[in-house]
């Protein structure tokens, strides 16, 4: 039997290849908008990238190692319910606004913290979850998300 040394590299460039792709496979593609939030009757303005799917929801803000100031995630699904979050593998604390049908701030949770695996629930129903730096919004109770994806 011959050795070939050509095939054995080959092998292990196509292993190595195909373990970066599934790899990269994995990780969804959010789509980008820009929305605004109205703080003391002034707009403050943001841009989202949008978790509308199980899987995009699922893997969210982890595994980034910062978001951009003025930056964050817009959560959405298509009903009311209490929704739950944690911070695995997530490199930045949090701040995550609970909001209602029309994009009211209906509940917040402050500073959430980086790596922690506790859940956060909220004890509203919501039908869209928006995650900021922590820290950098004055938002409050009331406030109100202006966002195309609102209107869905």
């Amino acid at each position: 039997m011959k050795f070939n040394f050509k095939k054995v590299l080959l092998g292990f460039f196509l292993i190595y290849t195909c373990s970066i792709i599934s790899a990269n496979a994995s990780i969804p593609v959010f789509q980008k908008v820009y929305c605004a939030i109205k703080i003391n009757k002034k707009y403050s303005k943001l841009f989202l990238e949008v978790a509308d799917t199980f899987e995009k929801r699922k893997y969210g803000l982890m595994n980034r190692e910062y978001i951009k100031p003025n930056s964050g995630m817009l959560f959405i699904w298509k009903d009311l319910e209490k929704r739950t979050f944690w911070m695995k593998n997530t490199y930045f604390d949090l701040d995550l606004f609970f909001l209602g049908k029309e994009g009211q701030v209906l509940e917040i949770y402050r500073n959430a913290k980086a790596f922690n695996e506790n859940q956060i629930s909220s004890k509203e129903k919501a039908m869209f979850v928006l995650e900021l730096n922590a820290g950098k919004h004055q938002i409050k109770i009331g406030d109100q998300l202006d966002c195309a994806y609102l209107k869905l």
